[in-house]
């Protein structure tokens, strides 16, 4: 998975980026066998692995979680058979929901499937110095039902426990109460939900100053996520292009104001 994504960053001119901790990427992949084994799939070439899809089902949305090939089996037919088996997991599901990257063969693989595209922006650097809003606090798992809750609205599934192995991962809930969540790591946004652009904003200027003067992050803006736009160049974060798209299909609710997780969309 590394490998794949260096490799990606190379092709990109762009510098490399240090590998996250594996034991986050355990995590992630834990959770996606023991919810979804049948949308779990490896592809082997000569007895080695070469490539690794995860998808996910969460109350009748589909989500591709990862799709990686090693870079010198690319452009061989791996990523092809990987993608459609997983979709052929989401047989039956009424929404459809990918991440993709810039790689135009991502970008063309989505949109070849039936996806609608949906560009999208990153924010990041070192936000501006800022008081925690006094109306947002920690969470805790006691709060999953209002994650849910907010989830259904605007995404139109949940991701029930999920957002603990966010948890697990090192990521910290924040939450305005009966109006929205956040999950944040390190100063990045991760996952953030809420039922108005008013509270959703909000959340993310806490996101922001829990980072503490970190470089921070928020990824997955498309066009209808402008409150979030606004907020991150409130807070001082440049807008990035260089991130790929949204692809969405069926029902998935507004999907705002919503900003997605990678690994659990």
């Amino acid at each position: 998975m590394t490998a794949a994504f260096q490799d990606l960053n190379l092709r990109m001119g762009e510098p490399q980026e240090p590998a996250g901790p594996i034991e986050h990427a355990r995590i992630r992949v834990a959770r996606c066998l023991a919810t979804d084994p049948g949308g779990s799939w490896v592809a082997e070439r000569d007895g080695e692995v070469v490539g690794c899809a995860l998808a996910i089902v969460r109350e009748g949305v589909w989500g591709l979680s990862l799709l990686v090939v090693r870079p010198d089996a690319q452009s061989g037919g791996a990523g092809r058979e990987l993608l459609a088996r997983t979709f052929e997991y989401g047989n039956g599901a009424r929404g459809w929901i990918v991440l993709a990257s810039r790689d135009p063969r991502a970008l063309r693989s989505y949109a070849r499937i039936g996806l609608d595209l949906h560009p999208a922006v990153a924010a990041r650097g070192q936000a501006r110095p800022a008081a925690m809003p006094p109306e947002v606090r920690s969470g805790t798992p006691a709060d999953l039902p209002l994650t849910e809750s907010v989830d259904r609205a605007v995404r139109g599934a949940a991701h029930g426990e999920d957002i603990l192995a966010m948890l697990e991962a090192g990521g910290e809930l924040l939450v305005l109460p009966e109006r929205g969540y956040v999950v944040v790591r390190n100063g990045n946004v991760r996952q953030l939900a809420a039922f108005d652009d008013e509270a959703a904003a909000t959340l993310l200027r806490a996101a922001l100053a829990s980072g503490d003067g970190r470089e921070a992050s928020v990824e997955w803006m498309t066009a209808a996520q402008n409150w979030a736009i606004r907020a991150c160049l409130d807070a001082g974060l440049e807008l990035k292009t260089d991130i790929g798209g949204v692809f969405l299909g069926g029902d998935v609710g507004p999907f705002s104001p919503y900003l997605p997780s990678g690994a659990y969309l």
